[in-house]
């Protein structure tokens, strides 16, 4: 690998705007649970994607910036990036993020509120329908019954 001081500075700028987009996923991430606060064992696994994901983006970074060579300056260029898009760009994105979670939440109660009603209307336009069947499947059934009972008797008078 080539070590010469421009290297070294494009990876530590690659790895540093790394660090922007963890923080990036790590203000989405604020945001569901703000929308969804989760129980213990939900956190738990929304804690688990998030740090795999964010694992996974380090990683692919390091690989594609400098053939995943660790050194002093792409922890301090990661660290400095989280820090900085924590700091500064968070309070001008985060507030942007929940309204857009808070459009999708609301989107998506529209659309449940659409099925549910869609569903309630072919339950009531097939109820009549279901209602017949019933009838006519309990009348087979006491025909049945009556039949058995008729069959014993009959049976009986040998």
């Amino acid at each position: 690998m080539d070590n010469s001081v421009k290297m070294q500075a494009y990876v530590f700028f690659t790895v540093f705007y790394g660090g922007l987009i963890v923080g990036f996923i790590y203000d989405v991430y604020r945001g569901f649970r703000y929308y969804l606060n989760p129980r213990k064992l939900i956190t738990f696994i929304e804690d688990l994607v998030f740090w795999i994901l964010a694992t996974f983006i380090t990683f692919y970074i390091l690989i594609k910036s400098n053939w995943g060579e660790l050194r002093g300056y792409i922890f301090i260029g990661l660290f400095l990036g989280i820090y900085l898009y924590l700091k500064l760009l968070s309070k001008l994105i985060y507030p942007i993020i929940l309204k857009i979670l808070r459009l999708l939440c609301l989107i998506v109660d529209k659309i449940i509120k659409i099925i549910i009603f869609l569903l309630n209307m072919i339950k009531k336009i097939l109820s009549p329908l279901f209602n017949k069947m019933k009838k006519a499947r309990d009348v087979s059934g006491e025909i049945i019954k009556d039949t058995n009972k008729y069959i014993k008797i009959l049976s009986k008078k040998k």
